[in-house]
């Protein structure tokens, strides 16, 4: 089992929409993917059970906190409506885990044999011990970057809280590049050209994956619209171009999937 978590103290970076499509793309390959849902803004649940029979009611008895306070996963998933994915659902109730020990997710995850072949894990976007707890147990951490000085600050923020509280974990974590326009990227004076610049100055681990900057992905997680790399639509093309290049860097296999 392989824990892929995504973390950014900023939000709006597409951090939730990148999880979503790392683990429908993983899932479309064949893989048992658990989602494990601790954002409390709660969007990965809901793209996840949306139509779901009674899925209020059932959230209120199976999520993260009831999962993390009784140290078992499999007692509180939910089947989702995409095939090959399970989640544990976001509940605003999380708030009471702040004061948790630093390794509970890691020991909930190591508890029992669990079924799946990959969790995703989305966070929130702040720094906690319910973060950390996710840093902690991720076998890759992966931050979206967008072209502003506030995500800068934020990521060398986390940065020196992984050196600090999770030293063990700074080589398992990388950056993307998020809300790419590559219509910019030849023009050396873009703002996105010049914070490419301070970006690969300042840090070394930074993947060459450009998650694009278009409808598709609001598309993909607020209609379920779904992306193609054969898709006449260039910014649907190009998500699922670096989605699939993404997931072949996360699962060392070349399987490009036409359509998740």
């Amino acid at each position: 089992m392989f824990v892929i978590v995504y973390a950014s103290a900023k939000g709006g970076v597409g951090k939730t929409t990148g999880s979503i499509l790392t683990a429908t793309n993983l899932a479309a390959r064949g893989y048992k993917v658990g989602y494990f849902d601790l954002d409390p803004n709660n969007s990965g649940t809901m793209f996840f059970t949306t139509g779901i029979e009674g899925i209020e009611e059932i959230i209120e008895s199976h999520n993260v906190f009831e999962a993390l306070s009784h140290n078992n996963i499999m007692d509180y998933v939910i089947a989702t409506r995409i095939e090959n994915i399970d989640i544990v659902p976001s509940h605003l109730n999380i708030f009471k885990l702040r004061g948790i020990g630093y390794n509970e997710l890691q020991k909930t995850l190591k508890s029992r044999d669990l079924p799946y072949d990959y969790i995703v894990v989305d966070t929130a976007p702040t720094y906690d011990n319910i973060v950390i707890n996710a840093l902690n147990a991720a076998d890759i951490i992966l931050t979206p970057l967008e072209f502003s000085s506030f995500n800068f600050t934020t990521t060398k923020f986390l940065q020196r809280q992984l050196y600090d509280d999770c030293p063990q974990q700074v080589n398992k974590w990388y950056l993307l590049y998020s809300h790419w326009q590559e219509k910019l990227a030849p023009f050396e004076f873009s703002q996105q050209s010049q914070f490419v610049k301070v970006f690969e100055s300042e840090f070394q681990n930074i993947l060459d994956i450009h998650i694009p900057h278009t409808s598709a992905a609001n598309n993909y997680t607020q209609t379920d619209t779904k992306i193609s790399i054969n898709s006449p639509i260039v910014g649907s093309k190009r998500l699922a171009i670096e989605m699939n290049k993404l997931v072949n860097m996360i699962t060392g296999k070349e399987n490009n999937v036409e359509k998740f």
